[in-house]
């Protein structure tokens, strides 16, 4: 009787056996691994960060400047310097026997312009956006023929459209030396008049 059990359980384990076996081998799609990571461990998402624009010095477009020739009833072309094309007014003053005044027209050069923009920006940054504009200067200067010295007496700048960016009046400004190979040195040499010395008689032997 025993063997006759022992018979049947044992088929019957080993087919219990088997079938956990195949159901290990074989899940069903419902019982599948979640392969997704659980929320929380999830890594959260930082908001961007808010960057400040970067702030860059203000830099003007300056504007290409085509420079007008001045009135050639009025001035006369003097001649060309580093600064500029320089004119002459053909009305010139006699202040006394020795001592001249002349106005002089320069047409300003884009290096001048720079500088003078630069210049001007350091007390007046206003200003200095209309000196892009900057196209020619007007200025007198009296000249000592007998002693070669000069001094300036006004001196007015303007934009393209003829109005005035600056004036400046000089009232007792000390002389100075004219430098040679320069406008006033030009204007000089142009409007002095040279006193010829008279010529010594030869002494009869």
């Amino acid at each position: 009787m025993k063997r006759m059990s022992l018979k049947i359980i044992l088929p019957l384990m080993i087919i219990f056996l088997l079938g956990g076996c195949a159901n290990s081998l074989f899940v069903s799609g419902d019982n599948k691994p979640n392969d997704k990571t659980p929320i929380d461990q999830q890594p959260v998402a930082t908001p961007p960060v808010d960057r400040q624009p970067i702030v860059t010095p203000e830099i003007f477009d300056r504007p290409i400047i085509t420079s007008q020739l001045p009135d050639s009833n009025v001035w006369e072309h003097l001649g060309k310097t580093r600064s500029g094309d320089c004119y002459y007014s053909k009305t010139i003053i006699k202040k006394s026997s020795d001592i001249i005044s002349v106005q002089t027209y320069k047409i300003v050069t884009e290096d001048l312009r720079k500088d003078t923009i630069e210049e001007v920006k350091k007390s007046d940054l206003a200003k200095s956006k209309k000196y892009q504009y900057y196209e020619h200067n007007i200025r007198v200067d009296e000249i000592d023929c007998q002693k070669k010295l000069y001094r300036v007496t006004e001196s007015i700048d303007y934009d393209d459209n003829g109005n005035v960016l600056n004036r400046f009046t000089y009232t007792n400004e000390p002389w100075k030396s004219i430098p040679v190979l320069t406008g006033q040195d030009s204007l000089r040499e142009k409007f002095c008049v040279v006193q010829k010395q008279p010529l010594k008689k030869k002494k009869k032997k």
